[in-house]
């Protein structure tokens, strides 16, 4: 490869680094899917991640997430009002805190992570509480 070529891959590669965010950014992300695990021991849940929607060979395509649970970690069970909600709303999404760890294989979640030293570190999970309905 010439040297034109080089200087040519060199700027792509720099123009791609500057303009995607990367995880010192401080920006959080959000993880929704199915706890596939919990291991408390160890301070982590795995989540299977839903988004950003992809499909290959006509099957949907998942992200195995490993988040790292702090002790500042919020854990928190959103559910669906049968009635009026505190916002006035009926139906509207009701927040409830949780103990720490209340969450278990098969859950539907939401996680807002941050980065961390290993890996994403959770700064809340919400519990998906279906409601019968």
């Amino acid at each position: 490869m010439n040297t034109t070529g080089r200087v040519a891959i060199l700027v792509a590669v720099s123009v791609v680094a500057w303009v995607m965010p990367t995880w010192s950014d401080g920006q959080e992300r959000k993880y929704s899917g199915t706890v596939l695990s919990v291991d408390r021991s160890a301070g982590v849940i795995v989540v299977e991640d839903m988004g950003p929607w992809r499909i290959k060979d006509g099957a949907t395509q998942v992200d195995r997430r490993t988040i790292e649970v702090a002790p500042s970690t919020e854990f928190v069970s959103v559910r669906r009002a049968s009635g009026p909600a505190p916002s006035g709303w009926v139906g509207d999404f009701v927040e409830s805190v949780l103990p720490p760890w209340h969450v278990k294989p098969g859950d539907w979640v939401t996680v807002i992570v941050q980065a961390g030293d290993k890996r994403p570190t959770a700064i809340r999970i919400s519990v998906w509480e279906p409601t019968e309905g």
